[in-house]
């Protein structure tokens, strides 16, 4: 009995062994994708806060009043862009993402919100596949399977049944964080 117990535990530490590397490695890929977004935005910033300021310059020449509602007219159009460039990167880092991480991300959305019977409709993405679908089910242990109909999205999945669909769209899903979030994303930017 105690071999079978030392073995246990030998395969529960290499287990966290192995799962806090794969966490450092994921953290470390964040913050590295998170600086390079910084830096990209904050130059971006710059160059938006330059020319907005050249605009305004010139508007102002005009009519005082009309001037200085053409200023913060394109001031706010630049923000509005560099608060775009925020979801925009955010996008492409998840389409981006390896298949793997990509399909952890899926099945912790599916897991958190499915019920048994429900219908997996997928994009034009081909990384969910009935496959994936049924490993996912047997994780959630709930019935669950792929839609023979593809929907007009290409990232992302919808949870469907016969009350509701639950929207999972990499579209659905970053509006929805930038419905929550813009206004903090502003105030982190500066703007």
């Amino acid at each position: 009995m105690q071999g079978k117990d030392s073995i246990i535990d030998d395969l529960i530490k290499s287990a966290k062994k192995t799962a806090s590397a794969m966490v450092d490695e994921a953290t470390a890929e964040a913050e590295e994708s998170a600086n390079s977004t910084r830096a990209a935005l904050e130059a971006g910033k710059l160059e938006a806060q330059s020319q907005a300021q050249a605009d305004a310059e010139r508007a102002y020449s005009g009519a005082v009043k009309l001037g200085e509602l053409e200023a913060n007219k394109i001031l706010l159009e630049r923000k509005q862009r560099c608060v775009s460039a925020v979801y925009d990167e955010l996008r492409s880092l998840i389409v981006g993402l390896p298949t793997d991480k990509y399909l952890k991300l899926m099945q912790e959305l599916v897991i958190s919100s499915c019920a048994d019977g429900d219908e997996i409709v997928a994009g034009s993405d081909k990384r969910i596949t009935a496959e994936w679908v049924k490993k996912v089910s047997a994780a959630a242990k709930k019935k669950l399977t792929l839609s023979k109909e593809k929907g007009a999205f290409d990232c992302g999945l919808i949870i469907r049944n016969a009350k509701y669909d639950r929207d999972f769209t990499l579209d659905a899903l970053i509006s929805e964080m930038r419905e929550r979030t813009e206004a903090e994303t502003a105030r982190k930017l500066g703007l």
